[in-house]
């Protein structure tokens, strides 16, 4: 029996694919394509391209039958990779890559190859009104959208400016606010923006939210926040990300390396914590000094909401921490746990 077994692994391991198999599927695909029948020949091309992954008429083959079946985002990913190895008739490859951005609605890239080829001599001098006439359309489509997306910014600016940004509004008013400011210019509503950013009512998260839009847009002059009876003026290009501060980055990265590899769900808690308030304090964060502190407050907080009970000696003997300085901060911690996040 074991002889037996034996000699089928053997045979088992000498199984060979059909000779010429990339062959007959390309064929089999060329044969559907014909035929229209491109769904079929999506299925054999891509066959095909595991034992023929450069033939130019299977990728050709491929990238033709995935436009007639309408899947243009996998076909500029295709033209892109055959344009970039070099594989099959390059203006005609071009020209699938252009009718596919068309179909996408991708008008700057439009411009941009085409700009490229008219630089590179690329295009045959009989192509070149045909190309000259596709640039315009391009560079029409770009125009006109921003003129729409401008008229658009600006009623939403005046709707803004009529009904007043943060007054008298829920949770679910300002988050719709602040939403809409992050697509339009944002300089205009400035006094209104830093107003909310010092005042005691403003919600942390909130504001927050509007220190990154500041960032994102790119304003370049002062401002002034208040958060937790603390004042800091910042200029919010030079602002690092939340989580590109040194706070952030260290703490997650020690109490990842405690407890990630024993207790992953507990990790993971703990730093669903610290994302949640260094969200709600950001700019500001703790001194870098107390980390283990922190680290350990932060751990024993997360235990007691899986487990209902911790010991705040015992997490602190392992971050090797102070206990009193602990639980001060493990104290702060739920402060911030009880200021709720908006209902949104």
């Amino acid at each position: 029996m074991d002889n037996e077994k034996n000699r089928n692994k053997a045979g088992e391991s000498r199984i060979i694919a059909f000779p010429n198999l990339g062959e007959r599927l390309k064929a089999k695909g060329l044969d559907e394509l014909e035929n229209r029948n491109f769904k079929a020949a999506a299925q054999l091309f891509s066959q095909a391209r595991e034992y023929e992954p450069e033939d130019d008429e299977v990728c050709m083959g491929l990238v033709v039958s995935l436009v007639e079946l309408e899947f243009y985002e996998e076909s500029k990913e295709l033209c892109i990779e055959m344009l970039n190895k070099g594989i099959g008739d390059y203006f005609q490859l071009i020209n699938i890559h252009l009718m596919v951005l068309l179909q996408l609605g991708e008008h700057q890239e439009m411009v941009t190859t085409i700009e490229l080829l008219f630089d590179e001599n690329q295009i045959p001098f009989d192509k070149e009104e045909q190309f000259e006439k596709m640039l315009q359309f391009s560079k029409r489509a770009i125009e006109d959208k921003k003129e729409e997306e401008d008229r658009q910014n600006e009623q939403i600016s005046a709707e803004l400016q009529e009904d007043g940004l943060f007054e008298g509004k829920t949770d679910s008013e300002m988050f719709l606010v602040i939403s809409k400011i992050t697509h339009i210019n944002i300089r205009p509503f400035i006094p209104q923006i830093e107003q909310f950013l010092q005042s005691d009512e403003g919600h942390p998260f909130f504001k927050t939210m509007l220190l990154n839009i500041l960032t994102e847009q790119e304003y370049n002059e002062e401002v002034s926040i208040i958060k937790f009876d603390e004042w800091k003026a910042i200029l919010p290009t030079e602002l690092k990300s939340m989580k590109e501060t040194d706070f952030y980055k260290t703490i997650t990265s020690l109490t990842e390396e405690k407890i990630s590899q024993d207790n992953p769900s507990l990790f993971e808690m703990v730093h669903s914590l610290i994302e949640r308030h260094s969200f709600l304090l950001y700019p500001f964060e703790p001194e870098g000094e107390s980390i283990p502190s922190w680290a350990g407050a932060y751990h024993a907080l997360a235990e007691e909401y899986m487990a209902g009970e911790v010991s705040v000696g015992n997490i602190a003997g392992f971050y090797h921490a102070k206990e009193e300085t602990m639980a001060d901060i493990l104290s702060y911690l739920k402060e911030l746990e009880e200021i709720s996040y908006p209902i949104i």
